[in-house]
């Protein structure tokens, strides 16, 4: 389960490109592909190294009119499903 304390990074074995503002993603060793909108692609990004997950919550709350709550809140759904998808790792 993530937390605020985890350390999380992108998962470099994922093929990616941009179009159009989404990120699409394809895990090749699955054979499934994955879609992310504007927002989910720069949180994805922002985890090209390992990276704690309240440092990630920080950054975007200096770029996004939102509670500090709020974006937490989202963030830790939004990795929780990455890590669902196996789109993110885990660190320790």
């Amino acid at each position: 389960m993530i937390e605020l304390s985890s350390v999380v990074s992108a998962n470099p074995d994922l093929l990616a490109t941009e179009t159009d503002g989404e990120l699409i993603m394809m895990d090749m060793e699955q054979g499934r592909y994955f879609s992310l909108n504007r927002i989910s692609a720069e949180i994805w990004r922002e985890l090209e190294r390992p990276r704690k997950v309240t440092d990630l919550c920080r950054s975007l709350g200096e770029r996004y009119d939102a509670s500090a709550a709020e974006i937490e809140r989202d963030v830790l759904d939004l990795l929780g499903q990455m890590e669902d998808q196996k789109l993110i790792r885990i660190h320790g």
